[in-house]
């Protein structure tokens, strides 16, 4: 495809959970109204990714191509595009996208484009870990995962999780369902050996206190080594190393440590704060009323404390509805009451049928919060055969085995 130009009325940035909503509720609403207006939606990839259970995915508990759906088939019947490109740069004050396919020009553009890995300068940690951010990433660690378990077969086997705070805990104890449910009966003569590694003293430092002791003492019994006060110094091929000079050798080493701030890659510095693009309580650009932003790169202040709102699936998808519902309204000439944040709870499983919920001030723990969070997901999915197909995997997860084909990459 050669570079071009060519022009739209609205422009969506990233197909993540923010960008997704965003044109699914534009797109209903442009129905519902007769709004004749075009929406163009782009990412780099030409497919979504649901991320909240790529730990799943990796882990073997869902086929990982199950938590992907082709974005043109989200986009099919609905009389907008798609258009698989890089963005390169965005110039709000020309109302332009620079992409690797050509530029873009838009009346208004929604951008949510996400974040990215944060190593924090720890040497070795990109080139030497594995990561469950992308559908790429955990699928390469589960195809890892499985070809090691085959050639060690009579050995040890030894993963390191860096990280102790949603995905890090999460993806622990996918782990250690995965080694007592699988690892035991699959593969005998393995042993397999977690660590979790936490640079603070507490697992969850953002949750309340009972969560963390629990959370700790559940993925103790299920045979996880928990390091806290442990922070990463550098990391060499199978090698981690901590501040306080000790060597943890192991097999494979997942970063879970944290994300990155990415809107310097695309916008000009001034127009930043944080590495995030500053919005007001209409989600919109504190400069640039056509610039709307939603998800992990949007800063968004809550005006009760005065703290942001937290980079977290739920409030990508509740931004990008309230971002769609924002722009539709200016359009019919109509106002909107500021965006306003409420979790509906926080919900985290922590192996085989145990999880905690959090509902308000409601803590609770064990497989009634471990079904919610999975019925939420559930509805959270787009698409209705994927919700069919992960409901399926689940239940055969339950009945036999986790999902550990080894397709290596001589057979691809």
């Amino acid at each position: 495809m050669h570079p071009h130009t060519h022009t739209t009325d609205i422009l969506i940035l990233g197909a993540g959970i923010g960008g997704y909503e965003t044109f699914r509720t534009l797109a209903k609403l442009f129905r519902r109204y007769g709004i004749r207006k075009k929406i163009t939606l782009v990412d780099r990839n030409n497919y979504f990714t649901f991320t909240p259970m790529l730990h799943e995915a990796a882990t073997g508990s869902v086929e990982p191509d199950h938590c992907a759906i082709a974005i043109r088939e989200l986009v099919a019947g609905t009389g907008h595009q798609f258009v698989k490109a890089k963005i390169e740069r965005i110039d709000p004050k020309k109302r332009l996208v620079r992409t690797d396919q050509g530029e873009i020009n838009y009346e208004t553009v929604v951008v949510a484009l996400g974040s990215t890995m944060n190593y924090f300068g720890v040497p070795g940690a990109a080139r030497h870990t594995y990561h469950v951010r992308t559908l790429a990433a955990a699928m390469r660690l589960q195809r890892d995962v499985i070809a090691a378990l085959e050639r060690c077969s009579t050995q040890d086997l030894t993963v390191t999780i860096v990280g102790g705070a949603y995905t890090g805990v999460e993806l622990a104890g996918q782990f250690s369902d995965l080694m007592w449910r699988d690892v035991k009966k699959l593969y005998p003569g393995v042993n397999v050996r977690l660590r979790l590694v936490q640079s603070g003293p507490v697992l969850l430092p953002d949750l309340p206190e009972r969560v963390q002791r629990v959370a700790r003492e559940k993925l103790a019994a299920e045979g996880v080594e928990i390091l806290v006060n442990s922070r990463a110094s550098e990391v060499r091929p199978h090698l981690l190393v901590l501040a306080d000079g000790r060597q943890l050798t192991s097999d494979f080493i997942v970063w879970t440590a944290g994300f990155a701030n990415i809107a310097e890659c695309f916008l000009e510095k001034q127009h930043c704060e944080r590495g995030r693009v500053p919005v007001n309580q209409h989600l919109h650009h504190t400069r640039f009323p056509s610039l709307y932003a939603v998800g992990d790169i949007a800063l968004v202040m809550d005006p009760q404390s005065g703290a942001h709102y937290p980079q977290l699936g739920e409030a990508a998808h509740k931004e990008g509805q309230y971002a769609a519902r924002h722009i539709v309204a200016a359009i019919l000439g109509r106002s909107r009451r500021p965006f306003r944040f409420r979790s509906a709870g926080t919900f985290l499983p922590l192996g085989s049928w145990f999880g905690v919920a959090i509902i308000g001030r409601i803590v609770f723990f064990g497989r009634l919060a471990w079904f919610i969070r999975r019925t939420a997901y559930v509805l959270f999915l787009p698409g209705a055969m994927r919700k069919v197909k992960i409901i399926i995997d689940w239940t055969l997860h339950r009945m036999s085995h986790r999902y550990v084909v080894d397709i290596g990459e001589n057979q691809l």
